[in-house]
């Protein structure tokens, strides 16, 4: 009596560890970037914007100390991804975002005074070798 129980058991374990390599797939893909001036400092508490040009999802994100942003769980498809700061302007790049693959987006600013955005900036001085 103890084998079809058994069986039963061992053929559960089966369909569970065929699911697996379904499972560790993922179809969402990611959005990443760095936003810096033109001196190449980072520029911190920027807002970035990603716009499915599909859907019309809309995900935002703010970059963090060292200008980095990542948006993670991105639909695939067409994106425009926008970056605002203030008077210095608007920058747009439309990308394309691959079913489970990453995309990188770098933005420059041309910001004529870095401590304007960043009041901590120390721009580095010239090497002398």
């Amino acid at each position: 009596m103890s084998r079809p129980w058994l069986l039963a058991c061992f053929i559960m374990v089966m369909l569970l560890f065929a699911g697996s390599p379904a499972m560790a797939q993922s179809e969402s893909g990611v959005i990443s970037g760095v936003v810096l001036d033109r001196y190449g400092a980072p520029l911190k508490t920027v807002s970035v914007r990603a716009s499915n040009l599909d859907d019309g999802l809309t995900v935002e994100s703010i970059t963090d100390n060292k200008g980095f942003f990542r948006m993670d769980k991105m639909s695939a498809g067409s994106y425009e991804v926008q970056v605002s700061l203030g008077p210095q302007g608007i920058h747009k790049r439309k990308v394309k975002l691959p079913k489970g693959q990453s995309v990188k987006v770098d933005f420059v600013f041309d910001v004529r005074e870095p401590r304007a955005i960043d009041p901590t900036y120390r721009p580095t001085p010239p090497s002398l070798i």
